[in-house]
């Protein structure tokens, strides 16, 4: 099978949802010290602080894996890893992992190819010779 622009189309997918992954990270990051001031003073009757963190920590992680297997992707290398970070795209910007998950999908013959053609031609020449 041919290489096509779904693979890299699906990684670039996944790569911009793990972006703003890590964006929203930042802002909830950002809103965990702010708030940490007014929780300080007494302000808040609940604690916000403790569900940012709730929050945070896996939208990080889905940011990472996303990026990692948007690399993967567009370079066609792993598969596996290429849609465990195109499904981690989902969380963080739902609309982009949703088209990375697609595309990755439907790419799937194409990962790997470089490997296969390469183990055709050492078998050619060993025949030959």
């Amino acid at each position: 099978m041919n290489k096509t622009w779904k693979s890299q189309v699906g990684g670039i997918l996944a790569i911009i949802g793990g972006v703003i992954g890590l964006l929203a990270s930042m802002g909830i990051l950002i809103a965990i010290t702010v708030l940490s001031t007014i929780w300080s003073w007494g302000l808040l009757p609940i604690n916000v602080i403790g569900i940012l963190w709730i929050i945070l920590v896996p939208m990080l992680i889905c940011g990472v894996l996303a990026i990692i297997g948007g690399i993967f992707a567009v370079q066609r290398k792993n598969y596996g890893m290429a849609l465990i970070g195109a499904i981690a795209a989902l969380f963080p910007g739902w609309i982009f992992g949703l088209g990375a998950i697609v595309f990755t999908a439907i790419s799937r013959d194409e990962f790997g190819m470089e490997t296969k053609q390469e183990v055709k031609q050492v078998t050619s020449i060993q025949k030959a010779n």
